[in-house]
């Protein structure tokens, strides 16, 4: 445990399911609680891993490896179930007792072959390797103390270690002298723990706060609170840990927990428990007790047992054992061949995990250079797309920030994928996040990741889609939903192009290219005091509008041609068109839905659909889409005047005082209409009625009373 390697982080720290397999077990010997845990759940922490069937097989097998998020999931998991704060350390401890009923590991093998206990207990630092990549133990030993070694327990980072991390070591250790029939009893006390009191609160959730008292820099104190009722639980305070020698550490000298430091020694301030207290949540529990001592750089275990007398003891193969150089010797041997085939199958597993990341980046570069035409969100041959087609394919090659309108249904991501795969980002990545979609926690998180333990559940730093998509382009659906404080954070990285991430103090240059979406109307907003006039400005540096279905009827048949072709193909049925009766009740509807509300009535269609039908007709359509009442042409319009009798229209220019008045009425009309028909969206309605939103605004000051 040299100090050179004590302080290295660990990038991608993982554990071997020999532990897993002891939680697991355990829990399988308590009636009813093995059940309770979903394995696929624990195991999908982390992306590829989900093509394992059998999960628990997988975690149970010693040979295995996988991530600690993973094994910290089912330590969670296994607290809830049980109802046990402690449910690791009895696991081990069982482990071990029950040794003598299966077949030993290759661990257990080599222990018993040692057939010495304070051997096997010197041999820590290879047990933590052959563990785990992230875990460095030592034990060293007192002259003036027998059958006692005192055992250093070190969690690298960016592994933070919670109770059952702790707990799972120690029974670990306590348990393994259960292997030899001489030992008649053995013990582990915890003098200090590498346990940060923080994290031991923040495993009850918002139960209990951790307040500092004292100066704001270096606080004296610590008060564990309940969260509701503000009533103090326990009390912790500062502590300087003494240095003294350790012969036989690497490091040569250790923190003493036993004696306070004086001024004049080195030492280090950690957290001593002053006021005892228990932290609940439900069934579970765990105890601070007076004087237990936390925040220390590793633990350290005073670990001792009691050997049987000597026609009690029984030890293995007696008279051939080799003596104790020899077998340090070949234990070391085995231990590191062990710990050479364990790396290759780490190393083996990533190779997997990556190629099945490349397989998915596959997957979603080919969805993003055929999503377009997949989907059928962006085909027409109408004036309206052939317009918005020429007006991506220019906006494609700069890299303005792009404000895209239009109905829910109409093909806003669509369309900003288009404006990637055309532009000179196409290389990078295209990500996409509905914003409307996330609490307002998360998708902070989300844009601009967070550090480890930034928050309850932050076991690792992650970036936001600002960093992954850094290169690319970033898709902002639902911009009109985010809250204020939200949009003070993105006009930050607009103006700026940098952020920081949740819980961190860094600014990170990020270069990307920002689409957003809304079917909202944003100027409305703005102009309520609901979204900021400046991010309003940022957004809105090229808007583009998708007009809704029944602006463009002419698409409706190639459109749903093209979805009928899909659905048709994914169901595998002979489906070949519409019949001219089909295509005549779709052009009639109107399409509040527009191309998604399309693509489901199409899809029904073709799931009605016989195995023989080889057109559909309009009886595999909904009936509420075959009864639409047809629409008003123009010339229908003319029509409908006609039709108005005289009397009416004379009374109507009378109460309007005139033509003008009139006019203005069934203007007024017109604009209400437009606007109801666009969901309140007044840009898109004064668009339609070929003005601008502040025509619009200024008509709607104005309008005639009714």
């Amino acid at each position: 445990m040299a100090s050179t390697k004590s302080d290295e982080p660990v990038v991608d720290p993982w554990v071997t399911c020999f532990l897993t397999g002891m939680v697991i077990r355990h829990l399988d010997s308590l009636p009813g609680i093995g059940d309770r845990i979903d394995y696929h759940r624990v195991i999908g922490v982390v992306e590829g891993f989900d093509h394992i069937r059998d999960p628990k097989v997988f975690l149970l097998d010693p040979n295995n490896w996988v991530p600690h998020v993973v094994l910290r999931e089912l330590i969670h998991r296994s607290e809830e179930a049980s109802g046990c704060k402690d449910v690791t350390y009895r696991a081990a401890l069982a482990y071990f007792t029950s040794s003598d009923k299966r077949e030993p590991t290759l661990m257990e093998t080599i222990a018993r072959y040692l057939d010495d206990v304070d051997t096997a207990v010197r041999c820590s630092g290879l047990w933590a390797s052959a563990y785990s990549n992230y875990l460095r133990m030592q034990a060293f030993a007192r002259p003036d103390e027998a059958h006692t070694l005192y055992v250093l327990v070190r969690f690298l980072p960016p592994v933070d270690p919670q109770i059952g991390n702790s707990l799972l070591v120690r029974g670990n250790i306590e348990g393994f002298s259960q292997l030899y029939p001489f030992v008649e009893s053995a013990s582990c006390e915890e003098q200090y723990s590498q346990l940060r009191l923080a994290t031991i609160v923040a495993e009850f959730g918002e139960a209990y706060v951790l307040k500092p008292e004292g100066p704001r820099n270096a606080p004296t104190a610590w008060l564990i609170k309940e969260g509701k009722t503000g009533r103090t639980v326990a009390t912790a305070r500062t502590f300087g840990m003494e240095v003294e020698p350790a012969a036989g550490w690497e490091e040569g000298q250790a923190y003493a927990a036993d004696r306070p430091a004086s001024r004049s020694n080195e030492h280090l301030r950690a957290l001593r428990i002053e006021q005892a207290g228990v932290l609940r949540a439900g069934s579970l529990e765990y105890v601070l007790h007076e004087g237990t001592i936390y925040d220390a750089p590793y633990t350290r275990y005073r670990f001792q047992w009691r050997e049987r007398s000597a026609p009690e003891a029984v030890r293995w193969q007696a008279g051939s054992v080799p003596d104790r150089a020899t077998k340090g010797v070949i234990s070391r041997l085995l231990f590191d061949h062990l710990a050479g085939l364990q790396a290759t199958q780490r190393r083996v597993l990533g190779i997997i995990i990556r190629n099945r990341e490349l397989r998915e980046e596959n997957k979603h570069l080919r969805e993003e250079l055929y999503g377009a035409t997949e989907t059928g969100g962006l085909v027409g041959k109408s004036r309206p797309m052939q317009d918005l087609f020429g007006l991506v394919r220019s906006v494609a090659q700069s890299d303005v920030t792009v404000l895209i309108t239009g109905e829910t249904g109409t093909g806003k991501e669509q369309t900003a994928r288009l404006i990637h795969q055309l532009s000179p980002r196409r290389a990078g990545r295209f990500l996409a996040i509905n914003c409307g979609a996330l609490a307002e926690n998360l998708l902070e998180s989300e844009l601009f990741g967070h550090e480890r333990g930034a928050f309850t559940g932050a076991v690792t730093q992650k970036k936001g889609k600002f960093e992954q998509a850094n290169g690319g382009t970033l898709f902002l659906d639902e911009i009109g939903e985010i809250s204020p404080a939200m949009q003070v954070k993105l006009l930050r990285v607009l103006q700026e192009r940098e952020l920081q991430r949740v819980g961190g103090h860094e600014d990170i240059k990020v270069d990307v290219r920002i689409i957003a979406a809304t079917n909202q109307d944003l100027q409305a907003l703005v102009a309520e005091r609901k979204f900021r006039q400046d991010l309003f400005y940022r957004l809105n540096v090229f808007p583009l509008h998708i007009p809704p279905l029944w602006e463009r009827v002419e698409d409706i048949p190639l459109i749903a041609q093209r979805l009928l072709d899909r659905h048709a193909t994914t169901q595998k049925k002979a489906v070949k068109g519409l019949t001219g009766e089909a295509l005549e009740v779709l052009v009639r509807y109107r399409w509040p839905g527009n191309i998604r509300e399309l693509e489901n009535v199409i899809e029904r269609a073709v799931a009605l659909a016989g195995p023989k039908t080889a057109m559909v007709g309009p009886d595999l359509l909904p009936p509420f889409i075959r009864e639409a009442p047809e629409t008003i042409s123009a010339r229908g319009f003319d029509d409908l005047m006609d039709r108005v009798e005289w009397p009416l229209i004379v009374q109507a220019v009378k109460n309007g005082h005139g033509l003008t008045g009139l006019i203005k009425r069934i203007e007024w009309a017109l604009i209400r209409r437009a606007i109801k028909e666009h969901a309140g969206n007044k840009t898109a309605a004064a668009r339609l009625l070929g003005r601008t939103y502040r025509w619009l605004r200024k008509v709607e000051t104005e309008r005639p009373g009714d």
